[in-house]
């Protein structure tokens, strides 16, 4: 029991408090025991305790329990108390990071206790309960907006997939990566045959409806840890992290073929003609940066172009050195 006292002592709310009302506080219940993972509070269960933090870590949830935490509540420190002030449900989730060790206060006690120091302090908690949860769901929305607006700067606009911003920071961020981990990165680049005739013979409004069934084709059929970004105008990147040049061949090969045959429809239903591509591929090695390993592609992507387009190019191909 003094252990506990000492416990409860030491925590924000109870600090500085008489014995009396320690003593009052630990008759009333005893410390539970969580397991990492286990949920505390909930915004679909009420809530009828305050619980004081004696050990451990919680995380703070909104909207589901599987997004980012956005906020850690460490030892000496409470939770439930917005919910027990003005009568409501949690406003998050609550869970246990690691194995965490609580001491619940139950909503009845609470109340019994801000209603004998003075009837303003509960006032002027309540009031500051609604001040605090309307600030905080503002802060959501705001890191919302934030996460949103960061989005669209790194998408086409067009296509949907990812563009040259994103590019530029991820090709060196996942290159540093792989060869950290000595691991291979595959990159491909694509480009759309003869765009500048099918764009003339058709219009804008078709040459961009062919870019944008390509990139509906690389959104579907390439793997969910694989990225494409347009790169600009008809030419487009495959990022293929922890995958190496055959690999990279074959996952080509197929975009060549699924974009071959892919049927190419106007906005009233109408069929247009199909789109080709030519696509360089290369890996990285060890000394490998984005210039060489993006300037190795598209020497690739050259070839394939001299060699009658609609085809993969690769290092190797026709006994070139690797």
């Amino acid at each position: 029991m003094t252990l506990l006292r000492q416990e409860l002592a030491k925590t924000e709310l109870l600090q500085d408090v008489s014995e009396e009302l320690l003593q009052q506080v630990i008759k009333h219940a005893k410390p539970l025991e969580l397991k990492p993972g286990t949920v505390l509070l909930s915004p679909e269960l009420n809530n009828q305790h305050l619980y004081l933090l004696l050990s451990g870590t919680l995380t703070l949830h909104f909207k589901s329990l599987h997004t980012v935490a956005i906020r850690e509540i460490n030892k000496g420190y409470s939770v439930g108390e917005l919910s027990i002030i003005d009568n409501t449900l949690p406003s998050a989730y609550v869970k246990a990071k690691n194995h965490c060790k609580v001491f619940p206060i139950h909503r009845d006690l609470l109340n019994t206790l801000i209603a004998g120091a003075n009837p303003i302090a509960r006032n002027l908690l309540r009031i500051l309960s609604w001040s605090m949860k309307a600030n905080t769901h503002r802060i959501v929305r705001d890191h919302a907006h934030i996460v949103k607006l960061r989005n669209h700067a790194n998408i086409d606009g067009l296509t949907g997939l990812y563009n040259r911003r994103w590019l530029d920071n991820a090709i060196t961020r996942m290159l540093t990566q792989a060869i950290k981990l000595g691991r291979p990165l595959c990159l491909l680049i694509i480009d759309v045959d003869d765009f500048k005739k099918y764009n003339d013979s058709h219009g804008h409004l078709g040459g961009d409806l062919a870019l944008i069934k390509m990139a509906d084709i690389l959104k579907t059929k390439i793997r969910p840890y694989y990225f494409a970004a347009r790169l600009g105008g008809e030419e487009f990147i495959v990022l293929l992290p922890n995958t190496n040049r055959s690999e990279g061949i074959v996952v080509a090969e197929r975009i060549r073929l699924d974009i071959e045959k892919t049927v190419i429809t106007r906005v009233d239903g109408s069929p247009m003609p199909g789109i080709t591509v030519s696509i360089g591929v290369t890996s990285s090695h060890s000394d490998s940066t984005p210039e060489s390993i993006l300037a190795a592609a598209d020497k690739q992507l050259y070839l394939a172009k001299q060699s009658g387009r609609n085809c993969v190019r690769y290092l190797g191909f026709n006994s070139e050195k690797p």
